[in-house]
């Protein structure tokens, strides 16, 4: 049977977790106007971040990319990753596991 939930239920900040099983691991994330999540990365995934409202400007190693509602960005999480809301936003990201070689 499917897991279905809406974002707007959803009460943390500026992480909440979409589904409580977490593989894909599903993330709304939600910053005001000039909020920043700082330099990280995810090594172990593939990301998917669908931009949901507002104006982002993510930054991917050395790149800034300007998002708009609408935007949907695929990359690899080995790299620093830090997204800032240039007005008051809201994120769809999905950590998708890479697949290991055998």
């Amino acid at each position: 049977m499917p897991e279905r939930t809406s974002l707007e239920d959803l009460e943390k900040a500026p992480h909440a977790e979409v589904f409580e099983e977490r593989t894909p691991r599903t993330v709304r994330l939600q910053l005001t106007a000039d909020e920043r999540v700082p330099k990280h990365r995810h090594p172990e995934s593939n990301v998917v971040l669908h931009v949901l409202d507002g104006a982002v400007e993510l930054t991917l190693g050395d790149d800034v990319y300007d998002l708009e509602p609408g935007d949907i960005v695929r990359f690899d999480g080995d790299q620093d990753v830090s997204p800032y809301a240039v007005e008051d936003s809201t994120a769809l990201v999905v950590f998708a596991p890479k697949e290991t070689g055998n």
